[in-house]
């Protein structure tokens, strides 16, 4: 860990949008450790959620047009600056239960919009089932964590193996190793055309070498995955999906390594309140192909009212 690096390119990072966040530590009451949050803008609070091996800052090229919100982006526990917590098979649920809930509970909101992408969106999901009167609406980005039917990405099946995960743990991370996780997950489109911005991928390298994300994610990913992919015993069961009261509006990149416009349909056709969006060209981290279009799209979303919420006509 080097703390000072990382704040650096992370500093960096925030700047090359134009922002400048706020942060705070926040204990979590019934996980019990403590949460590094970052807060950017006013408004009705937004908590931003991410997946793995990723920390909040993954957030910024999308926060860069997410006006009038207060916009709260977590370090999930062992990412980033936050406290480490071992997430295992046996209480992944009972985490996700009470993820949200936790960390509004820390932060004296009583409940806030969420958006959320791969293993924050299935503990979004779990948190939204378990304990709705924390999320107000939410939007999910591309394929949650343990979506039934979701595929495994090659570099997700060889973290998944003991030895070879420790001996990448060892290797320096390197540029070209991430842009290859990227093809994986479906932004080839975006790299070819070098629409991501080189501060993404600065900031992204200094989290793998000057953080333990790496290694924390990597221990919890090892619990789910073998080299045959994810076990279909940790599926998202269907009484969890139908327990989201919450609207929820999902944006699913069609080039979604986890899963594409199937994996999509399969999902929201067991939730009462969700709308799906399939964005062409765009891949399992959507805000990294269209960072404004995702944006309006959620705003939209969190904007709109109840009575809008329950028209056909939505037009997201």
């Amino acid at each position: 860990m080097n703390e000072t690096k990382y704040r650096e390119a992370e500093q960096h990072l925030w700047a090359s949008v134009g922002l400048e966040p706020s942060e705070q530590y926040v204990a979590l009451p019934r996980i019990g450790v403590k949460l590094r949050v970052q807060e950017v803008g006013e408004g009705e609070p937004v908590l931003f959620i991410h997946g793995g091996p990723n920390s909040g800052s993954t957030w910024a090229p999308l926060i860069e047009h997410f006006d009038g919100f207060r916009c709260l982006m977590v370090d999930r526990p062992g990412t980033g600056l936050s406290e480490p917590y071992p997430v295992t098979r046996e209480n992944h649920r009972a985490f996700g239960d009470v993820f949200i809930g936790d960390v509004l509970d820390g932060l004296s909101i009583e409940s806030a919009h969420v958006v959320a992408s791969s293993f924050g969106g299935m503990l979004a999901l779990r948190s939204a089932a378990a304990e709705p009167q924390y999320v107000r609406r939410m939007v999910q980005m591309a394929a949650p964590a343990f979506a039934p039917g979701s595929s495994t990405p090659p570099f997700m099946r060889a973290i998944g193996v003991g030895p070879i995960r420790r001996l990448i743990n060892t290797l320096p991370p390197n540029a070209r190793a991430n842009h290859s996780i990227l093809r994986q997950i479906g932004h080839g489109a975006s790299l070819d055309a070098g629409t991501i911005p080189q501060g993404f991928f600065d900031w992204y390298l200094a989290l793998q070498r000057y953080t333990d994300t790496m290694k924390n994610d990597g221990a919890m990913i090892s619990h789910f995955v073998s080299l045959r992919g994810f076990d279909p015993a940790d599926n998202i069961p269907d009484e969890v999906f139908a327990g989201v009261a919450a609207p929820t509006l999902f944006l699913w990149g069609s080039d979604d390594g986890f899963g594409g416009e199937d994996v999509a349909r399969h999902v929201t056709s067991r939730m009462p309140n969700a709308e799906l969006v399939m964005l062409p060209d765009s891949g399992h981290l959507p805000w990294l192909d269209d960072p404004a279009s995702v944006a309006r799209r959620s705003l939209k979303w969190v904007a709109a009212s109840d009575a809008e919420l329950t028209s056909r006509e939505r037009s997201v």
